[in-house]
């Protein structure tokens, strides 16, 4: 049976190593410790009703208007002149009100720089301290930028052929290979692409962010004929924990049991609850060797909650960093 514990309440400005700057690390994560805004902690069961919530919620990812996507929806009106029609330059100006805990809001809060679509690049004007966090601490990114994708073949579509593609694998993968891979578990393919198996068949797929941009995820799976390719990059975010702390930092948290499968279990995931909504949590070697030698935790967020949970993990201990820290580690 899969149990959780609270979040620890303790204060996250100290034991930081040596070879990191320990103000800078602790004004990185003052504002989110001064006041208590955290919920409840993650819950999970293995009970059918826990079981069948957690199928439903493979499908199932509540829509809630965010800054992430104001700033999206607005870099896309930029790129079109708006100057000759005075109804789309006014609606370019309207932004509905943001919620408590926005994940954009407290990223800017610790200062956060990002590009064109509001996706964060660093925290501060330097990344040095960033790369240390990487390689010494557990960090927390958001890795909105990457895809995420819901994938199922049907009868007529052709998994193996879709895998390899977008894999660019220049191994064959077989049929038998793929079919034999366990629902709350997946596989890593030709190094490049994460995918987990879910309850009702299809695949939690994990792209690149040259895929998203270029809509190779869509454009292979038509040719494959999937019967289903469902982009949640509006509804979720990707957030992801990595370090050589990563595992110390979510232990407490109850979330580390996914993180501690063994081998066999290769990408690993569970779906939990977090304020009632679904939060799955997927194992990834992806970083193993750049960040440490353990596994890291791609968490899919519910957008409604991906605030909270981005601070709840950064109160467990994780440092936020921006995505040319890793960057500069992964060249």
């Amino acid at each position: 049976m899969m149990t959780t514990n609270a979040l620890p309440k303790r204060c996250l400005g100290c034991c930081v190593p040596s070879n990191c700057d320990a103000s800078f690390l602790r004004k990185r994560r003052h504002r989110l410790t001064v006041n208590n805004i955290f919920p409840a902690p993650f819950s999970s069961s293995s009970s059918r009703a826990a079981k069948a919530k957690a199928t439903k919620a493979e499908k199932v990812f509540s829509t809630t208007t965010t800054t992430r996507r104001r700033r999206r929806r607005n870099s896309e009106r930029r790129s079109v002149n708006n100057e000759d029609d005075p109804l789309l330059s006014f609606a370019a100006q309207l932004e509905p009100p943001k919620v408590d805990l926005d994940l954009e809001s407290l990223q800017e809060d610790l200062g956060a720089v990002v590009d064109e679509n509001g996706f964060v690049l660093r925290y501060g004007e330097e990344i040095e301290e960033e790369v240390k966090i990487l390689r010494n601490e557990c960090a927390i990114i958001d890795r909105s930028e990457w895809g995420i994708f819901r994938v199922a073949s049907g009868a007529e579509g052709d998994m193996v052929k879709f895998l390899e593609t977008l894999s660019l694998s220049s191994e064959k993968l077989s049929m038998e290979e793929i079919g034999s891979i366990q629902p709350g578990t997946g596989k890593r393919v030709n190094g490049k692409l994460d995918i987990y198996a879910q309850e009702s068949g299809a695949f939690l797929v994990i792209a690149s962010r040259e895929d998203v941009k270029e809509n190779r995820v869509e454009t292979i799976a038509k040719e494959c004929k999937m019967s289903e390719v469902m982009n949640l990059a509006s509804r979720c975010v990707l957030l992801t924990a990595c370090g050589p702390k990563t595992l110390e930092v979510l232990k407490p948290t109850g979330l580390a049991m996914v993180l501690e499968a063994g081998k066999e279990y290769e990408n690993a995931h569970a779906v939990f609850g977090f304020e009632n909504r679904p939060v799955v949590c997927c194992k990834t070697n992806e970083f193993v060797g750049e960040c440490g030698e353990e596994s890291a935790m791609n968490f899919v967020v519910d957008e409604g909650v991906a605030g909270q949970v981005w601070a709840a993990i950064i109160k467990a201990g994780a440092f936020p960093v921006g995505t040319e820290a890793l960057d500069a580690i992964l060249q």
